[in-house]
């Protein structure tokens, strides 16, 4: 299979998932469901080798507000995001495999303006001009490399300890052999793809 194919069907669970358990309180429903102050989504897809995962959130979890960064406290508070963001080490925790970092992109563009976007990876969100004087989404994808990825077990995600702002972590994860989701708190932070043998 491949990441496109799994992550697809990672998205389409994944708004199953949310329209079934989260009731919408706004009109404005985004491409992996609602904008929703304290929730976080995390799509996870596991391909031989490889794993490739994908942080969708409200820049007001993240960064505590979701308006471009104007002074200098709050362009602070974007560069501290950043460098939490870039902290895979301390945001993921393999448990049955040694996995190491390959790539990562942060977009964090719906907060900066736009000499800040000069200097950032550009990859805009689809949500348009109007939704992001609103509502901002900001996003992370990271991708590693996993020796023996067959012994893979869990995940644990540090994003709910490092970002207060996220109460909820919804994780929707596939793999070649199986797929699920799980719902994630600061006392229950891990996903495990497999049974433990």
């Amino acid at each position: 299979m491949g990441k496109a194919y799994l992550l697809a069907i990672a998205v389409f669970m994944l708004s199953l998932n949310l329209n079934a358990e989260i009731p919408v309180h706004s009109e404005r429903v985004y491409q992996q469901g609602v904008h929703q102050h304290g929730l976080a989504v995390i799509t996870l897809a596991l391909e031989g080798d490889q794993i490739d995962v994908e942080l969708e959130s409200p820049a007001a979890n993240i960064v505590g507000f979701e308006h471009v960064a104007s002074t200098p406290e709050h362009i602070g508070v974007v560069a501290k995001a950043r460098s939490t963001l870039e902290l895979s080490n301390k945001l993921f925790s393999f448990i049955g495999a040694r996995c190491e970092l390959n790539a990562l992109r942060i977009d964090l563009s719906p907060v900066l303006d736009n000499e800040d976007l000069e200097s950032e990876h550009h990859g805009h969100s689809s949500h348009g001009d109007l939704e992001h004087k609103t509502h901002s989404e900001i996003s992370a994808n990271y991708q590693f490399y996993c020796e023996r990825s067959f012994t893979l077990t869990a995940i644990s995600l540090g994003f709910l300890d490092h970002f207060p702002g996220i109460e909820k972590l919804k994780v929707v994860w596939v793999t070649d052999s199986n797929q699920g989701s799980a719902e994630l708190t600061v006392e229950s932070n891990t996903v495990y793809l497999r049974e433990i043998p």
